[in-house]
């Protein structure tokens, strides 16, 4: 989705994920979803699940930017899971897009690891030629903790060599 469109739709994001912490602490819901997976037993697990996802009448699937569940299996108290993938931001020949690290900023179909397998199964679009990664900041975009640099590509944490080619910092 494009940067322009996403930036106001972020905060709005934040607060539904507050309103749904809020009746995740439900104990009725809380209860409900216990039940049901103390009834599953050992080796399954019941997730009552909460997905935002945004649809384009030009791509054939949907661009998911919030996924949370409540989850409960035998072993205990039901617990928040998260299913959403961090999002990113690309540089394309439409400018800046933000989609989920996993997906293609082209097509919205999913595409991980783009900086290794560069270009979408599904659309072709080709990392460093139609799109490039946008680092905003100079963190690492394999393990979020170290740090690179247009000057030192290499991570400081996890030693990952971050191809020029592929990114831009902005």
């Amino acid at each position: 989705m494009e940067a322009d469109k996403f930036s106001p739709i972020d905060p709005i994001l934040d607060d539904i994920t507050e309103i749904i912490q809020d009746q995740f602490e439900s104990e009725q819901l809380r209860q409900a979803i216990k039940t049901i997976g103390d009834i599953l037993g050992k080796g399954r697990i019941a997730c009552f699940k909460v997905v935002v996802e945004v649809f384009d009448e030009k791509k054939e699937c949907a661009l998911p930017y919030l996924a949370m569940g409540l989850i409960s299996d035998a072993n205990g108290e039901p617990y928040t899971s998260w299913d959403d993938a961090s999002l990113q931001r690309y540089v394309t020949k439409d400018g800046i897009v933000v989609v989920p690290h996993d997906r293609c900023p082209g097509c919205w179909e999913p595409w991980d690891d783009k900086l290794e397998d560069n270009s979408c199964g599904h659309c072709g679009l080709s990392m460093g030629d139609d799109c490039k990664l946008l680092l905003d900041y100079d963190c690492c975009p394999w393990c979020v903790e170290g740090t690179v640099t247009a000057a030192n590509p290499t991570c400081t944490k996890c030693n990952a060599l971050v191809d020029t080619k592929h990114v831009v910092w902005g």
